[in-house]
């Protein structure tokens, strides 16, 4: 959900305390995607590295390793886990009480919407 959409969906809220929630959203979600990459790369050592065609090399691995990644990524925007609305839901009134320095708090890589 972009942060216009969760604005939208809180019109009772200050400018502040929607901008705090939607860093919130963007953390929660991914701190899902990075939960559900290491989900992803537990799932895949626990298949052999053995093809048809013999041994995988470094960079089958590498491109599977960012495959992961990319995919964690977008299973966590989709919200079907539900990590992230549980997080969102756990922290939202801490977010809320302190809403001036939670809307400045920076989010390093945000999620395209």
């Amino acid at each position: 959900m972009s942060l216009e959409k969760i604005a939208a969906a809180q019109p009772h809220y200050t400018a502040q305390q929607k901008e705090a929630l939607g860093r919130l959203h963007t953390a929660a979600t991914q701190l899902e995607g990075v939960f559900l990459n290491m989900l992803f790369s537990a799932m895949r050592q626990t298949v052999g590295q053995e093809t048809i065609f013999g041994q995988q090399d470094n960079a089958t691995q590498t491109f599977q390793g960012m495959l992961d990644e990319q995919r964690s990524q977008a299973v966590a925007k989709t919200g079907s886990f539900g990590i992230a609305r549980v997080l969102e839901e756990q922290l939202r009134s801490s977010v809320l009480a302190d809403s001036s320095r939670e809307a400045k708090t920076h989010v390093n890589k945000e999620f395209e919407p």
